[in-house]
């Protein structure tokens, strides 16, 4: 037996082999075509299909609502936060006792400020007391200041709470204007 009857053996048992393969192949095919279950699958995929699609519209728009509503809540703590804080800032007023400079009622504008002490700050980081003055000027503190100007008030302020004593004015606004005389003879 020589080389070319081995090549042409070779041969026909691989033609053997892929024709009896390509056989099986066809006839699994047609049996799994022939079935029940093949026929209600391909019935059933269009509309699964159907429904995953619109499954996954429905996801994207719950991830983009809960997106939104992530965000209106996190706006919303930071907006109860603002007015607890803001709620804790007014009783904290309303408890302080309210310093007023100047003849009340009777010059044309009242100021509020808010002042501190420096040196009693400076005593509390030191664990200490002041000498002479309460330590809640540590925190700020509110005054009513009546005068006729802006650079009136300061300086009003500035000789009842003096600056080389340690008092240092953080912040001054305008709160109302004083009822004028012909106001309160029309009334």
């Amino acid at each position: 037996m020589g080389w070319t009857q081995a090549l042409m053996m070779g041969m026909v048992m691989g033609l053997g082999a892929y024709l009896f393969t390509y056989l099986m192949g066809r006839y699994a095919e047609s049996s799994l075509q022939s079935g029940h279950d093949l026929k209600r699958i391909e019935e059933v995929l269009p509309r699964r299909s159907l429904l995953e699609a619109k499954f996954d519209l429905r996801r994207s728009d719950r991830k983009a609502r809960l997106t939104q509503l992530q965000s209106e809540l996190a706006e919303l703590r930071r907006r109860r936060f603002l007015q607890e804080k803001a709620l804790v800032d007014a009783r904290r007023e309303a408890n302080a006792p309210v310093r007023i400079v100047g003849p009340e009622g009777q010059a044309l504008l009242k100021f509020r400020a808010w002042m501190v002490n420096r040196q009693v700050q400076q005593a509390l980081t030191d664990r200490k007391r002041h000498p002479t003055l309460d330590m809640e000027w540590a925190n700020p503190q509110v005054i009513e200041i009546w005068a006729d100007n802006l650079s009136d008030a300061k300086r009003d302020a500035g000789r009842i709470f003096p600056m080389p004593l340690g008092f240092s004015l953080l912040n001054i606004t305008l709160e109302s204007a004083a009822p004028t005389a012909d106001a309160a003879v029309a009334g």
